[in-house]
């Protein structure tokens, strides 16, 4: 989407939003994702002629452009939201279907303790006895980068990411909806896109020895 359609815009956001209040969003929580999309679809249309291309590389840049202009508090949900909101921006009907048919729109946070910035995160990880524990979907995704050639500094810079994921998803159920929490939470603490990126094809790769799935998850693209 190389031109910025203003219809198309509102249709767009009114689709989402009705979703969720279809099914049963709050109204605080309808009224903060309004709020946000407002922002994003103006900083998308201010930026169309410069950042704007028909790859997702110009949504991602008109994310990035307003997210911390709001409170460290809602960084999370506003990721969730615009992970959420993207294939009503582009027309996606496909992925659309399959959030709606998987109840895969998030209507609540689980439980995700993050408090800090990545220095600060490693630190308490380190600090805490949970660190000594083996994951053994983590063990088993790191014998596999072995299996493929990947050298030591590749795995070990991925075990302590993804390490890091678990910790700050431990107190939630282990579902899709909670692991995507998490993975939207760990793209906070990157200070640029290229780390993000890096670091959520790093978490679609670890999820299936996560979740312990034996063939693709539909909704993978929308992780």
């Amino acid at each position: 989407m190389t031109i910025f359609d203003a219809n198309h815009a509102i249709t767009a956001q009114a689709a989402y939003l009705q979703l969720l209040k279809s099914k049963g969003a709050a109204t605080s929580l309808l009224t903060r994702r309004k709020h946000f999309l407002r922002n994003l679809i103006t900083a998308l249309e201010s930026q169309t002629d410069k950042h704007i291309t028909d790859s997702d590389a110009g949504y991602r840049y008109a994310v990035d452009y307003i997210l911390h202009r709001f409170p460290d508090d809602q960084q999370v949900e506003i990721i969730t939201t615009a992970r959420e909101f993207y294939p009503f921006w582009t027309g996606d009907l496909k992925t659309i279907a399959l959030l709606n048919a998987a109840e895969a729109l998030s209507l609540a946070h689980p439980p995700i303790d993050l408090q800090g910035n990545l220095i600060e995160m490693f630190e308490r990880l380190n600090a805490d006895p949970w660190s000594q524990e083996v994951q053994p979907s983590l063990t088993l995704y790191i014998e596999q980068l072995a299996e493929q050639g990947a050298d030591n500094a590749v795995r070990d810079v991925r075990e302590r990411l993804l390490t890091l994921l678990l910790y700050i998803i431990r107190n939630t159920d282990e579902t899709p909806m909670a692991y995507r929490a998490g993975v939207d939470a760990m793209l906070t603490l990157f200070s640029n896109e290229d780390s993000r990126r890096v670091f959520t094809d790093m978490a679609r790769e670890f999820f299936y020895c996560w979740h312990g799935a034996t063939r693709p998850d539909p909704l993978a693209r929308a992780a």
